[in-house]
């Protein structure tokens, strides 16, 4: 077979690093809502910020598991069935213009317009870990056809929100997640 070429990719030599935040039972379905999240940034000839990539995995494992390790598998059938399965992502589906669940999105730093903003709805996406570093490996698919490459080894800031968890959080979680990838891209910058 031949093979294919990637649409989007995060690699670990472009990756800023990335943050693992732990929100147990967010959605009092028995099992542990964890968000992964990979930032990358490339850099324009004068060594300036150019785009941002962000990745944004929402992720269900067994409850007290908060390593996240394993492999994740789509489960598209959540929004039918209200059903979450141990060791699935939420396919990204859009809001009011935003992806929720799993999504890619690219922004132009200079603007701070986000230029690519695409839902993840298949492939797999497996967490390991290689002494202190996470590996995050995966190849996922958006809804419009693309293709994402993972390939990321280093450091995930771990964050422990279970305080914050509940049904009744989750659209106010939702919109600080966006925000939050936002403001670590941001804080990068000013570095």
């Amino acid at each position: 077979e031949p093979e294919v070429k990637a649409d989007y990719s995060i690699t670990t030599s472009e990756a800023l690093g990335g943050f693992l935040d732990y929100y147990g039972d967010d959605y009092e379905c028995g099992l542990d809502d964890i968000t992964l999240e990979i930032d990358a940034i490339s850099l324009d000839d004068a060594g300036n910020p150019k785009t941002a990539k962000i990745l944004m995995m929402q992720l269900f494992g067994e409850l007290g598991d908060k390593t996240c390790l394993g492999t994740y598998v789509p489960n598209s059938q959540w929004n039918v069935t209200g059903e979450f399965v141990a060791n699935t992502y939420l396919t990204g589906i859009e809001y009011e213009g935003m992806p929720v669940g799993s999504a890619y999105m690219e922004m132009e730093m200079a603007t701070e317009e986000i230029t690519i903003s695409e839902c993840i709805v298949d492939g797999d996406i497996t967490i390991a870990m290689e002494g202190e570093n996470y590996v995050v490996k995966g190849t996922l698919t958006t809804a419009s056809g693309k293709i994402l490459e993972v390939d990321y080894t280093g450091a995930l800031e771990y964050g422990d929100y279970t305080e914050e968890s509940g049904a009744a959080l989750l659209n106010a979680k939702k919109g600080r997640l966006v925000s939050k990838h936002f403001s670590s891209v941001a804080n990068f910058l000013k570095k």
